[in-house]
């Protein structure tokens, strides 16, 4: 009996072992690596909330805003805008709130937004244009701009199209994070979804392989712990 247990606890513990390996490996990168760091926040600039020149605001512009759910008044690249937004988070656009025009945000804008953005506002290396959500960008709002910085870092940042607000800020440790995050959660595509059959029928192996070493162990005890007795009535 103690034999097929030991052979049942091995064979689980090496199906077991590669992705045990796998969680522990990627949960100490976890547990060290600032989450702050990852997130490219410890060089993001933290200035005061530019001032609202109430001055140059004029009447709310009501034809421009038919349909808007939520409505801001904030200043972005030093021009006081209206940031609308449609029912259920839908459609975004921005108004010229001196105007009541509605304004868009070209690469010229972007480039300096995402710049603005970082300590030391880092040269850019390259603009695009993002039209689908997916890859390192993956869930966020499109259109939106890509702004490759030379940091020294591999640092893009992504500018909402419509609203001019940094949607994401990615770098290579977060590139770093994002996969090893892939291996944690067994869902090496899309890095989102840890409710899934490969993950549960892991998790059971790896509390088959404690349940299955424990047993062994018990079971090793108590026949030692006969032998004892039995040489000791000897």
């Amino acid at each position: 009996m103690n034999r097929r247990l030991y052979a049942l606890h091995r064979w689980v513990s090496l199906v077991a072992l590669l992705q045990l390996l796998v969680w522990t490996a990627t949960g100490l990168f976890f547990a060290i690596v600032p989450i702050q760091r990852i997130r490219g926040e410890d060089r993001t600039e933290k200035a005061e909330p530019a001032r609202i020149p109430w001055e140059r605001v004029g009447a709310l512009p009501a034809a421009a805003l038919a349909g808007a759910e939520e409505v801001q008044l904030r200043v972005v690249d030093g021009r006081p805008l209206l940031l609308a937004r449609g029912e259920r988070g839908g459609r975004r656009w921005a108004i010229d709130a001196a105007t009541g025009e509605p304004h868009a945000f070209d690469a010229a804008a972007a480039e300096r937004i995402a710049r603005a953005d970082q300590t030391g506002e880092p040269a850019a290396l390259r603009v695009e244009r993002v039209e689908a959500a997916e890859g390192e960008y993956r869930g966020r709002p499109v259109p939106a701009w890509r702004v490759d910085l030379d940091d020294g870092r591999g640092t893009r940042v992504y500018v909402d199209a419509a609203t001019g607000a940094v949607t994401a800020r990615r770098n290579g440790l977060w590139r770093v994070y994002d996969f090893l995050w892939g291996l944690h959660i067994m869902d090496w595509r899309e890095r989102e979804d840890f409710n899934h059959l490969w993950l549960v029928a892991f998790a059971v192996l790896g509390l088959a392989t404690v349940v299955t070493g424990s047993v062994v162990w018990i079971a090793r005890a108590v026949r030692k712990a006969g032998q004892g007795r039995a040489r000791a009535a000897a």
